[in-house]
């Protein structure tokens, strides 16, 4: 790839609007980071020798939860909907990361610190005060860590197995390049779901 995605750059763009979404929310007189656990519900999926169970699921769905409508009857099948989706994000990431071992690519705390500063300059705010905008929009700091750590590596993934497969000179404008990378991905998820044994329950 003649110019690689800064893995950086490209956390930023996915995770500023947790801070700029939080904002909107400030006014809100309770945090929601100390819900009760979700106990053990079944098996959601499974891939290769892992298991994705029920409850990964539903905590996962638990951050876009406020974005559903209000409506009972429109909530339960935008509910259905989010947890199939938030199903299909787990199983990526599994494939991903399983992928990532081969190349190989680890992702150092430093990394994820460095990525996590950068956020925080991109939206004019201190490492404190993200952390804060973090815990208001419902994340615990590890579970932002973690999600930081999981796009850092998708992305240094993806620019090793799509090196080569796009060039920017055919795509020069921005939106047809993140769109042929965008594709790229689906791609190469495409060929690891084809050889992964995958269960959905």
């Amino acid at each position: 790839m003649p110019r690689p995605i800064s893995c950086v750059l490209a956390v930023v763009l996915a995770v500023a609007s947790i801070a700029s979404g939080s904002r909107a929310r400030a006014e809100e007189p309770r945090a929601r980071v100390a819900r009760a656990p979700v106990p053990l519900d079944g098996i959601a999926a499974v891939v290769d020798e892992i298991t994705i169970f029920r409850s990964e699921v539903i905590a996962r769905a638990r951050h876009f939860e406020d974005k559903l409508s209000k409506d009972p009857t429109k909530r339960r099948t935008e509910l259905v909907d989010l947890h199939k989706q938030v199903l299909g994000r787990l199983i990526d990431e599994i494939l991903i990361a399983k992928d990532a071992t081969k190349i190989p690519i680890e992702v150092s705390a430093a990394e994820v610190s460095t990525a996590i500063t950068t956020v925080a300059q991109s939206n004019n705010l201190d490492r404190k005060r993200l952390e804060a905008e973090v815990l208001r929009a419902g994340f615990s700091l590890p579970e932002y860590q973690e999600e930081i750590r999981r796009q850092v590596l998708e992305q240094r993934w993806l620019m090793a197995r799509a090196s080569g497969k796009i060039e920017r000179s055919k795509n020069p404008d921005p939106a047809t390049f993140q769109a042929a990378i965008e594709k790229q991905r689906e791609l190469l998820l495409g060929d690891l779901r084809r050889r992964t044994f995958i269960e959905i329950r």
